[in-house]
């Protein structure tokens, strides 16, 4: 996968910005979890680990780990 569109914000606080790089945010897209900048949508990360859709999110206070459920 190249580039990744959609979020339907279906769960409650699966979309955040990275605590400390400010211009990044994370969403899932179903059972992907996308790492993107908000100035260059093609700048893009994706997580893959999910068979099923991502329900929750949180990110540590440094912003170096993550994790999804």
């Amino acid at each position: 996968m190249e580039h990744s569109i959609g979020y339907n914000g279906r769960y409650y606080n699966t979309a955040q910005f990275h605590p400390t790089e400010r211009d990044t945010l994370i969403y899932n897209n179903g059972g992907l979890l996308v790492i993107e900048s908000i100035h260059n949508k093609h700048e893009q990360e994706f997580l893959r680990g999910h068979d099923m859709e991502i329900s929750c999110i949180t990110v540590s206070n440094n912003g170096k780990f993550m994790a999804s459920g």
